[in-house]
């Protein structure tokens, strides 16, 4: 199950949203459950009381409190659930960019286009049960990515900061680094010292990048050039 808020304050917009969304759902078999919101204040109200959304389609201007600003007060304890913002605007995409979106959506809604962003969801969703096997003496652990904030090496050892454990194994980040790269682009490596699930970066900085936890991580020299060019990538998209 899905659970999906719309936060749109017009309501033939939310309303079309809607029914592209059920439609999505009932040709690829998955069930969705549908949440429907004017505003911010009511959004931020129901995940305080009842809990996050998978999704979150939002809408950038909207009256009393807008998307950028819902999203930036989402994102001070939620960095996983997605949003997908809606506009008639593009000049909003780039400062949207310091909540992370998932992706943008065009008024008046393209079916063609919300069905995409839904694959391209799933298929992220995907990845996210996949797991990461270690051991430790004669036992093995499994985490699930998502969990993982970063690895990072330290003599002979590889440790695994999550978002509530930390595992220390025998290993080398370079082996860790290769197996994730077959099965997943998420993970980049900053330092000789880090590799770094990218969904809970929060600030890109040239020497140095901050986690939605807080942690500020040093990028070393031969990597500050590939982490720039990633940065302005995902700013020119």
């Amino acid at each position: 199950m899905l659970n999906i808020a719309i936060c749109e304050d017009e309501e033939r917009y939310a309303d079309d949203l809607k029914w592209c969304l059920e439609v999505w759902a009932a040709n690829s078999g998955i069930n969705i459950k549908i949440k429907k919101f004017n505003n911010g204040i009511p959004l931020l109200e129901h995940i305080q009381s009842k809990g996050k959304f998978n999704l979150i389609f939002m809408d950038i201007e909207m009256e009393k409190m807008n998307g950028l600003e819902t999203a930036v007060k989402i994102r001070e304890t939620d960095y996983i659930t997605a949003i997908v913002f809606v506009s008639q605007y593009e000049d909003y995409y780039k400062a949207a960019y310091d909540v992370h979106p998932f992706h943008f959506l065009c008024k008046p809604i393209s079916p063609k286009k919300l069905e995409s962003i839904m694959d391209a969801y799933m298929k992220m969703k995907k990845q996210d049960v996949e797991t990461y096997t270690f051991s430790i003496g004669k036992a093995q652990y499994s985490l699930r990515l998502d969990e993982i904030v970063y690895f990072r090496s330290e003599h002979r050892h590889v440790n695994i900061i999550g978002r509530d454990c930390k595992y220390r194994f025998y290993g080398t980040l370079g082996a860790v680094q290769k197996e994730l790269e077959q099965r997943t682009r998420r993970f980049i490596r900053i330092h000789q010292s880090y590799l770094v699930n990218t969904k809970y970066i929060r600030e890109y900085h040239f020497k140095e990048l901050v986690l939605y936890n807080g942690e500020t991580l040093g990028i070393s020299r031969d990597n500050r050039m590939k982490m720039r060019e990633l940065h302005m990538l995902l700013l020119e998209q």
